[in-house]
């Protein structure tokens, strides 16, 4: 017997502090950002569930939604974007003044060139997956609405699309995107794909 669960991922909208690596730093959004959100999800249908990201710029957004559809919302700290440790709060323009070549290998390694004090991308991915699998077992059948960051996005659509870690920033993730994920399961095991992104 087969089961198909439904997965949309939200990325938050634009917030207060702007062009600036924020990452556990937590930003409300900007009024343009909620407008974003709201935007992006005009033509969308009911869920069965929210699940949602601690950080206010997910959480605030997510809350209101789920009271206004009546639906049940869960909060889930393994979907915290990447902590960015010594660059949080900083716009790329401040980090290369003080640490360009840091900042450098960084834009071209992301995955092996950890920020100062930063958390490490394999680590991030692990707690991503983890957390993904987590929700497809445990709500195997329904259609989710997850509301997050472009970090979590990026990780769990190379997981979908089978791509190589280094490709990350290959992948776009705008403020407000929509992503859809279709997962099946059946006697031959689980697979998802990609249905649409943008």
């Amino acid at each position: 017997m087969s089961e198909t669960t439904m997965i949309t991922l939200l990325r938050h909208g634009e917030v207060e502090l702007g062009n600036v690596f924020c990452g556990s730093t937590d930003p409300a959004l900007s009024d343009k950002g909620w407008a974003q959100m709201q935007k992006s999800l005009e033509s969308e249908e009911s869920w069965d569930k929210i699940i949602t990201s601690p950080l206010q710029r997910c959480h605030e957004f997510a809350e209101s939604l789920a009271t206004q559809e009546e639906l049940e919302l869960l909060v889930n700290d393994q979907f915290q974007e990447t902590d960015f440790g010594d660059w949080e709060g900083l716009s790329p323009n401040d980090i290369l003044e003080e640490n360009a070549a840091t900042l450098n290998a960084w834009w071209k390694a992301p995955t092996r060139v950890i920020p100062p004090n930063g958390e490490a991308f394999l680590d991030f991915r692990s707690r991503v997956l983890k957390a993904f699998n987590e929700v497809t077992e445990t709500h195997a059948g329904q259609n989710i609405l997850l509301v997050t960051h472009a970090g979590v996005i990026r990780v769990i659509m190379m997981h979908i699309l089978g791509m190589q870690d280094e490709n990350l920033f290959r992948l776009n993730v705008d403020y407000a995107s929509l992503t859809r994920i279709r997962i099946y399961n059946d006697e031959t095991g689980e697979w998802g794909t990609l249905l649409s992104h943008g």
